[in-house]
């Protein structure tokens, strides 16, 4: 078993047992995004092989799922050494859940992953990588249009969702994001993520995020 194989098992066996639905193949991350997004000009090259598949929905499914790939890659990992009880990779793959189809999903997961993955290498004062519960500000709309209030995501595990898989390399958990407007940004900041996921749920926003929804507090 090695990285190719891996990497194969994940995209073409899991990854379509798991979510289903259409798929326009790999979105890669690009150079100039974290050229333009974060000013970074010299990246890690293996980062520019990590991307973003858009599942659609399916009859049990009725909104549309977006996925990183990449990040559970076991690129440190000694082939002859893999630990199917340990964590293969960064041990993390994303989700976004969207009712609507739309590019912006792509690259605002993009983003996020970009976003990660510079944490991880320590670029933003030694902060550590994403984890449950943290509140990300976009700093503009989620889909880039103007006017729409949804411009921040807050990182869940949520059993709407798939929460993980296992890969010969190890085990990988599923971090989903959920969009939130400024107002309930501030409401999670005083009140707890907890509070603010209760009243998405009672109006049917949660997992899913709706970039048209007005804010619920």
């Amino acid at each position: 078993m090695n990285l190719e194989e891996v990497w194969r098992i994940r995209e073409e066996d899991i990854y379509p047992a798991i979510f289903g639905g259409e798929s326009r193949g790999i979105f890669v991350l690009r150079p100039e995004l974290f050229q333009q997004r974060f000013g970074i000009a010299e990246v890690d090259p293996r980062w520019l092989f990590l991307g973003v598949f858009e599942h659609g929905p399916t009859p049990e499914r009725p909104y549309w799922l977006y996925v990183t790939s990449g990040h559970s890659n076991p690129w440190e990992q000694e082939e002859g050494a893999y630990d199917p009880e340990g964590e293969s990779g960064a041990g993390v793959e994303f989700i976004l859940a969207s009712t609507e189809q739309g590019d912006w999903a792509i690259r605002c997961l993009q983003n996020l992953l970009a976003f990660d993955l510079l944490l991880g290498a320590g670029h933003f004062g030694g902060r550590g990588p994403l984890g449950e519960g943290d509140r990300v500000p976009l700093r503009s709309p989620i889909n880039g249009v103007e006017g729409c209030a949804v411009r921040n995501v807050v990182v869940l595990r949520t059993p709407l969702l798939p929460s993980d898989f296992t890969l010969p390399s190890g085990r990988v958990e599923f971090f989903t994001f959920v969009g939130m407007t400024d107002k309930e940004l501030d409401f999670a900041k005083a009140n707890g993520n907890e509070a603010l996921i209760a009243k998405l749920a009672s109006n049917g926003l949660f997992p899913v995020t709706d970039p048209r929804r007005q804010s619920v507090v």
